[in-house]
């Protein structure tokens, strides 16, 4: 007969168990913690392996629930990314489409002007450009076989009449020959569709397979400091 349970049947059997539970639920939730954090950086490593960057990258979070700890056999754990339409699109390679019914999806070239300040400046959107350049700033032309358009600045987009001149940061020079020619500011296509780049689903599978052991480690160290 051990130490503890001489203890329970003189009296303390409900402190003893008590002291028991806290243990297996602080083991469990130990357990679910590690199996989420190891998913969360999983992800993160085949996002950066696909080449998709470090932004996408930290987009992945995970959270165990209760978040304040309370005390429970059934804590649950929860790995998402904050932008989940880019990482379904790379996990499924489904077609992505315009929001619009019948719209055209805008990708920016390289011509198009950036927007935005430090780390988050990208291609301005389409939208962006008309409202910034004016509605007559760019010509859409069919391509061959009329399934993508062109949209094209005939004369860069110094003509505009909108809120500001373009490129202030170039040379006199260079403005000028921007605002001699045609530049193709955006392709306009019905969708896109990406091919794989991570395996979201085999990752998790992985996961699944481990947790049992992850938990059983951490139970099973929990209940031998306890007896």
């Amino acid at each position: 007969m051990t130490l503890g349970l001489q203890l329970a049947i003189r009296g303390d059997l409900e402190k003893y168990l008590k002291a028991k539970e806290q243990r297996l639920t602080g083991a469990v939730r130990d357990g679910v913690n590690a199996a989420t954090d190891l998913g969360k950086r999983r992800l993160r490593m085949a996002t950066r392996s696909a080449g998709l960057g470090g932004r996408l990258e930290k987009t992945w979070r995970g959270n165990v629930y209760p978040r304040r700890g309370k005390p429970t056999l059934q804590p649950a754990g929860l790995i998402f990314s904050k932008a989940p339409q880019i990482m379904r699109a790379f996990s499924e390679g489904k077609p992505i489409r315009s929001p619009s019914a019948g719209g055209f999806l805008a990708i920016p070239t390289e011509f198009a002007p950036r927007t935005g300040k430090g780390g988050k400046r990208g291609p301005m959107r389409m939208e962006e450009f008309l409202e910034e350049y004016g509605t007559d700033s760019l010509r859409v032309i069919p391509a061959a076989g009329g399934r993508r358009f062109y949209a094209i600045a005939d004369k860069g987009f110094r003509r505009s009449r909108g809120k500001r001149a373009a490129s202030r940061k170039t040379s006199k020079s260079k403005r000028a020959r921007i605002g001699d020619e045609q530049l193709l500011m955006y392709v306009l296509v019905k969708q896109v569709r990406l091919g794989v780049r991570i395996n979201i689903s085999h990752i998790i599978a992985v996961l699944e397979r481990q947790f049992p052991k992850l938990a059983s480690e951490r139970i099973g160290r929990a209940l031998s400091e306890a007896a």
